[in-house]
């Protein structure tokens, strides 16, 4: 009687990985191209080259998969790499430096991710619990980063809306340099025009941030 080949039950752990990578991978690259609302196990799973089912294996469903993707450098960059050379020196900096820093640098982080800016441009205009998934991971970052201001701001300031006001300018100005060379006469396809928006924010931020409360 011939022997008969045994298949092992349990997936190799480097082929697993090499799956869930693809997967990763391929759920940005479908989102990016298709937006939310058209997203789906079959287009990622085609896209990855892998059986859907690998899908709920490894991220428990489509909600799973898109949070993982949001966890990668790829899609946001790390509290490191919005600190740059600066690290544990932003403490001592005042609110107005270090909110203008954080927000040059994370204007500069999502220019270097073409993918992440479609995101974030199907992002204002469909929203389901997929976009509240990577809404959550960039929230987190900020935290993160803003949790190292040691100087409170003035007590006048609602830092809430001041950071929303400046991450959705941001945003739209990001998104808007996709397909716009140009707005309001600022080029947003040269240094310079760069340039002109950074210094905007350090003079708008440091007359929000550094005034005082009138005396009564």
């Amino acid at each position: 009687m011939a022997n008969l080949k045994v298949v092992p039950k349990v997936i190799p752990i480097r082929n697993k990985d090499v799956t869930k990578d693809k997967l990763i991978k391929a759920v940005g690259k479908v989102l990016a191209e298709v937006g939310f609302q058209q997203l789906g196990v079959n287009l990622v799973a085609r896209e990855a080259g892998v059986d859907k089912k690998l899908i709920y294996r490894y991220f428990n469903g489509l909600h799973g998969l898109v949070g993982a993707y949001g966890q990668t450098v790829d899609f946001w960059p790390t509290v490191d790499e919005l600190l740059g050379n600066e690290g544990q020196a932003v403490q001592s900096m005042p609110p107005h430096q270090l909110m203008s820093l954080f927000f040059k640098r994370y204007l500069h982080a999502i220019l270097d991710r073409p993918q992440t800016l479609e995101i974030l441009a199907w992002e204002a205009i469909e929203r389901n619990e997929l976009t509240r998934e990577l809404e959550d991971i960039r929230a987190k970052t900020a935290l993160e980063f803003f949790e190292l201001m040691e100087e409170d701001p003035p007590e006048e300031v609602d830092l809430t809306a001041l950071v929303i006001f400046m991450a959705g300018a941001v945003n739209f100005l990001a998104v808007r340099s996709r397909i716009h060379r140009t707005l309001g006469g600022v080029d947003l396809h040269s240094v310079h025009g760069w340039k002109r928006i950074e210094e905007t924010m350090d003079k708008l931020l440091e007359g929000i941030l550094s005034s005082k409360t009138s005396p009564t």
